[in-house]
């Protein structure tokens, strides 16, 4: 049984009917639910007038100005954050089980 993954996810969000915002993110997961993300990437997918898609990328003011006020596509706080979160939680658990069983 895989207990643990990792590799690359991306979310995406509309800006016309030519264009989209795209953030590309390095994650891992442990048992598919905690899990950790790190170097957000974003890139620009405009469809040309023959059909193909072009990319381009961008940095984080320039995600922004694409944006135009909206919400960049990102990941989510659990997303982010869950696996240290865990992490935390069983760290405390095994401090305050150790401080307990000293006395």
């Amino acid at each position: 049984m895989l207990i643990w993954g990792w590799g690359r996810k991306s979310r995406q969000q509309r800006l016309s009917d030519v264009e989209a915002l795209i953030a590309t993110f390095r994650y891992f997961s442990l048992f598919f639910v905690f899990t950790a993300t790190w170097g957000t990437r974003y890139v620009l997918a405009r469809v040309q007038p023959d059909g193909t898609t072009g990319y381009r990328d961008l940095t984080d003011d320039q995600a922004m100005a694409a944006a135009q006020g909206a919400v960049l596509p990102a990941p989510t706080p659990w997303q982010r954050f869950s696996l240290l979160g865990l992490v935390v939680v069983v760290v405390a658990f095994v401090a305050i089980s150790g401080a307990l069983s000293t006395r």
